[in-house]
């Protein structure tokens, strides 16, 4: 019998989000005394200043309490699409950065990101001390010595599927160039998930008094880096743009010693060199921009041909690879899968499909320009009678970024 309805169309069933979104998630923890509406220790997503506000985290805050605060979140959001969702965690004055990242289930750190969900791309870390600052190598003793354990915060997060960058406020910056420490060759440290903003907004600075004054706007960093694709360079002139003529935002970088760049001019291209992140004047353009995306490791290159994180585009390239990856194989585990009887390993057409899973999340990312390339090489060999253990190896191409132009210029006769 015929339907009376004539014809039927059914909803389809809503398939996996293939846009692979929430690289934008970010997380900033920033020294300071409760809020209205949130407590100390307490994580708290917002998504706009005007949350913020609602929480009691506004100018009058930080004006009252003699800190740097909103200043950050609204940097954060000044930079980043309206909407992003931005976890905040308010932790006692002179808690102090090693405590923040202390290896233990203390750390603040582990409590954000585990409160979070495990969503937080990106995390950034401002102090607000009531003590004078101790200056080791140019930087504060605190900032130092929470650089390896921001790596090693980092490391705990990737075990536990979490990764992030990890962006420290390096405030106070004091010294020369050429004597402070050179973040790309610490001693016996390794710290290539980890980055330091010495840049400060001059005029805002200016306006503050004391110990502030000396402060990093890594909320700026943070805001910039959810703005940007995770192939994308923070620093890149031609997208992230740091001034706002009309608020008056931006408009003379300084570094965290509250001196303007043009007074300390000589020493910029040496802080390059050596992987501080700050805000930056182009002669011939418009604005500042930050001046790279360094990380506090050195630039590595293997036989092989492996490059390592020395970038936090890279770096962030890196690690949302592999959460995709862990979402497309994780419904494969403890599956049954044919083996060849003589062998007990993987017959070509079981290869060949494991190997499509991994394909397939490197063509979308390549689509959305994260990548070049990506290859997944499933081991055949793997036993997965006894051990049950599948070996598959990635490989990506990363995008390249220029760094800086070269050429050379002539007057001719004729062409």
């Amino acid at each position: 019998m015929a339907n009376l309805g004539g014809v039927d169309i059914s909803r389809g069933v809503q398939g996996a989000n293939v846009l692979a979104g929430g690289d934008e998630k970010s997380g900033i923890i920033i020294e300071a005394v409760a809020a209205s509406g949130l407590a100390l220790d307490t994580v708290k997503a917002i998504y706009s200043v005007a949350d913020a506000k609602l929480l009691g985290i506004d100018e009058a805050f930080d004006s009252d309490n003699d800190i740097v605060a909103f200043r950050h979140i609204s940097e954060f959001y000044r930079n980043a699409k309206p909407g992003t969702e931005l976890f905040v965690m308010l932790v006692a004055q002179d808690t102090g950065m090693e405590a923040i990242f202390i290896a233990d289930n203390t750390s603040k750190a582990r409590k954000m990101i585990i409160d979070a969900n495990g969503v937080i791309r990106q995390i950034a870390v401002a102090v607000n001390p009531t003590v004078a600052d101790v200056i080791v190598d140019g930087l504060t003793d605190d900032c130092q010595a929470a650089i390896p354990l921001a790596q090693s915060f980092y490391e705990w997060a990737y075990e536990n599927y979490m990764p992030c960058q990890v962006f420290l406020e390096g405030r106070a910056y004091a010294g020369t160039a050429s004597s402070v420490q050179d973040l790309r060759a610490i001693t016996n440290v390794v710290a290539y998930k980890v980055s330091v903003n010495i840049g400060q907004d001059w005029n805002y600075a200016e306006n503050l008094s004391g110990q502030q004054q000396k402060y990093a706007d890594v909320g700026t960093m943070l805001g910039v880096t959810a703005l940007a694709t995770v192939s994308q360079n923070i620093g890149e002139n031609e997208s992230f743009n740091l001034t706002d003529g009309n608020k008056s935002i931006w408009l003379i970088p300084a570094l965290s010693n509250h001196i303007t760049n043009k007074a300390q001019f000589s020493d910029l291209q040496t802080l390059e060199n050596k992987g501080y992140i700050f805000g930056l004047e182009y002669t011939g353009l418009a604005g500042v921009r930050l001046n790279n995306d360094h990380v506090c490791a050195p630039i590595v290159i293997d036989s092989e041909g492996n490059i390592n994180e020395h970038t936090i585009a890279y770096g962030r390239t890196h690690d949302k690879a592999v959460r995709l990856l862990r979402t497309a194989y994780l419904p494969k585990v403890k599956t049954t899968q044919p083996v060849v009887p003589e062998t007990g390993y993987l017959p070509a057409g079981v290869v060949k499909y494991f190997d499509a899973i991994g394909d397939d999340v490197f063509a979308r990312m390549a689509t959305r320009g994260e990548i070049t390339y990506g290859k997944a090489t499933t081991d055949p060999t793997s036993d997965l009678i006894v051990a049950k253990i599948l070996k598959v190896g990635f490989a990506i191409v990363p995008y390249g970024t220029v760094g800086e132009i070269q050429g050379s210029i002539n007057l001719k006769k004729s062409v």
